[in-house]
């Protein structure tokens, strides 16, 4: 038994078939199921053929939105860039205060 799983992967379909990270996924299942290394494939390459007359085959594309939770035990955002703006403050804050106490 052979099982593709990938989570929170980059996949995208322009109608030249589906690509998962950056790689086509027929070419990420012909190198699992052993049938092409690198830019070696097909009749004469040495490598084996897969077929098989009664074979299971599931695909479930499942998209889901992008989440992002930082959380630091004592403060929580749900956005990079809320974070870094609350951080840039606090240090803005510790700097003026450090100044004003100089």
């Amino acid at each position: 038994m052979f099982k593709l799983s990938f989570s929170n992967a980059k996949v995208k379909d322009a109608g030249y078939g589906l690509e998962v990270n950056g790689k086509s996924l027929s070419d990420i299942i012909s190198t699992m199921l052993g049938t092409k290394v690198g830019s070696n494939y097909g009749y004469g390459s040495g490598l084996p053929t897969f077929e098989s007359s009664c074979c299971n085959v599931t695909v479930i594309i499942d998209p889901q939105p992008v989440t992002t939770e930082i959380d630091t035990g004592e403060e929580t955002w749900y956005h990079v860039e809320d974070m870094e703006e609350d951080k840039n403050e606090q240090y803005r804050q510790k700097v003026e205060t450090a100044e004003t106490e100089e």
